[in-house]
């Protein structure tokens, strides 16, 4: 493409035409009937006419663009508001599809107040379609919401005792073996063990999707290990309610391997394993409560 092959040759060309690209597109407004006109260097339509053997207006004509994308003198592209309104579509829609989801949950009922930052805060359009679908709440958009949320990142830098919770995006836990329950679990899933009817893999929730957990909490279950050596795979998915760790969106994060005292019988040991959430990591600790016994593993949520 000839804007990759500006991209490439002429990196101050690229950028000053892609940051005028991004102003208009920040002012452009929802009702805007207006052309949006913008320069494009010379030499992106000489590489252009140099890719497709024809000149950049033939192009446009080819591709059947040239009633809502012409040129204008030398150096300008025009583009119809129609086409500047289908960019904003797509995005605009998926937007306004999460708001109005987060906000149906329960811990939202009260919100009505809505803040919003980063650069796609800065658009009239943006601003104009949330206030236009979400009547009753008030949008609030803070001066250089573009800058918002570096400044916010610097100041946790500095401070990171400035976020006292967070709201979790994923279910955390473990999997475990449990007894099978009828209510719960299909009936391919039990296993007979020494003549108790019970299911493997069962999700252990240590923390549900969308709670709000305060920085440095923990969570602990005791549980009873089943062998003398022990994996403990640490999972997560964005089900609030998953059964097993086999579930589709069940993703595994981490390992934790435990080995028992094999001089202790394995009914009277228990394994204690807490789950601490603090800044932007998981820490899951495994405990051998007979014996002491600690093993750890960290896990990076940002990612």
């Amino acid at each position: 493409m000839a804007v990759n092959a500006l991209q490439s040759n002429d990196m101050y060309d690229y950028f000053d035409m892609i940051r005028e690209f991004e102003v208009k597109k920040r002012k452009f407004e929802f009702d805007s009937q207006t052309d949006i006109t913008f320069h494009i260097p010379v030499v992106l339509k000489e590489i252009s006419e140099e890719q497709c053997h024809q000149s950049l207006t033939d192009r446009l004509v080819s591709l059947k663009y040239s009633e809502k994308v012409f040129l204008s003198g030398r150096d300008k592209l025009c583009i119809n508001s129609s086409i500047m309104q289908s960019w904003f579509k797509d995005p605009v829609s998926k937007m306004m599809n999460h708001i109005s989801s987060v906000l149906k949950e329960e811990r939202m009922k009260d919100v009505g107040l809505i803040v919003k930052v980063g650069g796609f805060a800065e658009s009239p359009y943006v601003q104009q379609m949330i206030r236009k679908e979400l009547p009753g709440k008030h949008l609030l958009i803070p001066g250089e919401a573009g800058l918002a949320v570096l400044k916010g990142a610097v100041m946790f830098g500095h401070k990171p005792d400035i976020i006292s919770s967070r709201v979790i995006d994923y279910t955390y836990g473990r999997p475990v073996v449990e007894p099978y329950d009828e209510n719960k679990h299909p009936a391919d899933k039990k296993i007979n063990n020494n003549g108790y009817w019970e299911v493997d893999h069962a999700f252990l929730i240590f923390v549900r999707a969308n709670e709000d957990v305060p920085v440095d909490s923990k969570v602990t279950h005791v549980t009873n290990p089943n062998s003398i050596h022990s994996r403990i795979g640490i999972y997560r998915t964005k089900d609030r309610d998953p059964v097993f760790t086999t579930d589709p969106g069940c993703e595994q994060l981490g390992e934790i391997e435990i080995n028992r005292d094999e001089t202790i019988p394995l009914e009277e040991q228990k394994n204690k394993t807490t789950f601490m959430f603090g800044d932007t990591e998981l820490h899951v600790m495994c405990e051998n409560v007979k014996t002491g016994k600690v093993e750890t593993l960290t896990i990076d949520l940002s990612q």
